[in-house]
């Protein structure tokens, strides 16, 4: 397994970076990175979902289109975490619920060595039904106290499994509301950030993260940021730029 950081990157970088790895990876790859500056991004089947421009570029929220599905997640105080797999690994060859249930676990196993009362939620249909990726748990996400701590989405090609999501730290509730013009109650008391338990730095959640994906990947070492690497995903960043309505 190969590991890579990648601290306060723009957000369409982010994305094209997430994307590359999954087009080259040889081996699992577990990345781990933050954002430039806060960022919403959408799931790729909602392009056209409305949102509210104008506070946005007001309070200074870019905007992606990740190149995985599910709902819309506001970037910001987080660890943000992606797994690139290829597709002819056998943790790849299970299905989209298993493969979330096993990232699941090694994130769950994680906050409980800090101390926090996380929980896999069971398989479930979502209830939800707003834009909003936070404003329920789906199946075997995870929460703590009952409120939904960690996001994340999948996709799956003819080369690998992508999944990326966000490890909240601090939550910005009326911030996400009013980028995607909902009323705040459909979010407030359904998530929470990690620091509203107790503090816990991102290195050390990285490090502890690192040792449990390790149970099933194998022994890890560091992915080397190179030229190439980095030109493959400049190259593909307009790609997940919101365009607008």
């Amino acid at each position: 397994m190969k590991i890579l950081r990648t601290w306060n990157f723009p957000g369409k970088l982010n994305m094209a970076l997430d994307f590359v790895l999954s087009q080259i990876c040889k081996e699992p790859i577990l990345r781990f990175y933050t954002w430039a500056r806060p960022t919403l991004s959408l799931g790729k089947h909602q392009r056209s979902v409305s949102l509210n421009t104008e506070f946005m570029k007001e309070k200074v929220i870019d905007c992606v289109v990740r190149p995985t599905g599910g709902r819309a997640v506001l970037h910001w105080d987080e660890l943000t975490y992606s797994v690139a797999i290829p597709i002819d690994d056998p943790h790849a060859k299970e299905g989209v619920l298993k493969t979330y249930l096993m990232i699941s676990e090694c994130i769950k196993n994680t906050l409980c060595h800090f101390g926090y009362d996380a929980e896999i939620q069971p398989t479930k249909r979502s209830v939800s039904n707003t834009a909003a990726c936070f404003d329920a748990p789906s199946s075997y996400e995870i929460t703590v106290d009952g409120k939904k701590v960690v996001g994340s989405a999948q996709m799956r090609n003819e080369r690998a499994v992508l999944q990326h999501g966000s490890i909240v730290l601090k939550q910005h509730v009326e911030e996400y509301a009013n980028c995607l013009n909902l009323d705040i109650k459909n979010l407030r008391g359904k998530m929470a950030g990690l620091f509203e338990f107790h503090q816990v730095s991102v290195e050390a959640l990285a490090d502890r993260l690192i040792e449990e994906f390790e149970k099933l990947f194998g022994k890890s070492e560091p992915l080397s940021v190179d030229k190439t690497l980095m030109k493959a995903a400049f190259e593909r960043e307009d790609d997940f730029i919101w365009q607008g309505n």
